[in-house]
């Protein structure tokens, strides 16, 4: 009886061990399978990405085909004229057809805008009155800026005057001139003493300079 017993929980314990090993092959088959599959909410999760991916991508291209239209109707709404006609077209053209001569010295280069006598010597006195208005940057010892002023001034002031002395009888040419050299000179006097930064110097030919404007502009009328 005993030995029956001893037999048949050995048969339990068998049969024990072997639904044991047999789950744990099931669970390990099925762990398997499970990792070689994705579950249902990891591929609920993928689908949801993909879902968002698309409709940003549509949204994406909706949005840039919006733009491309406004781009394209503010591209058709540009009206483009006719080019400028020659020497004084639009404002801020009249120079844009001009020959510059770079084989001239930089005082003698024709780059100014040609004016008639009158509107020439309305240019003169203004000019006049820029290099007379250089007192206070002398004052300041600015000598940059007071080069950079005279020579521009003086630039307009030469094309000009040429442009009135050639307007002008020829009785009345050899006067005009003479003045004209006298000016320059003091000009010239004036930007070497702002070049070596000399104070003396600048206030002496500045008033020289000053001096022989105020007749010009009182010839000038």
């Amino acid at each position: 009886m005993a030995q029956a017993m001893a037999s048949m929980t050995g048969a339990s314990q068998q049969v024990g061990l072997g639904s044991l090993s047999s789950r744990r092959v099931s669970a390990g088959r099925a762990g398997f399978i499970v990792r070689a599959q994705q579950s249902p909410v990891e591929s609920e999760t993928v689908a949801q990405t993909g879902r968002r991916a698309a409709l940003g991508l549509i949204a994406a291209g909706v949005t840039g085909g919006a733009f491309a239209q406004v781009a394209l109707a503010a591209a058709r709404s540009i009206k483009i004229g006719p080019p400028p006609p020659p020497s004084g077209g639009l404002p801020g053209t009249e120079n844009s057809d001009q020959a510059r001569d770079f084989d001239l010295p930089l005082k003698n280069r024709f780059y100014l805008q040609p004016l008639g006598p009158s509107e020439a010597a309305a240019r003169v006195k203004e000019s006049a009155q820029d290099i007379i208005n250089l007192k206070s940057q002398i004052d300041k010892k600015a000598w940059p800026y007071v080069q950079n002023d005279l020579r521009l001034k003086a630039s307009y002031l030469r094309y000009d005057l040429n442009t009135i002395i050639s307007a002008k009888p020829k009785e009345e040419k050899k006067p005009l001139k003479e003045i004209y050299g006298k000016l320059f000179a003091t000009i010239d006097e004036l930007d070497h003493a702002a070049k070596i930064k000399s104070s003396p110097e600048a206030e002496k030919y500045y008033d020289e300079t000053t001096s022989i404007l105020n007749y010009v502009i009182a010839k000038l009328g």
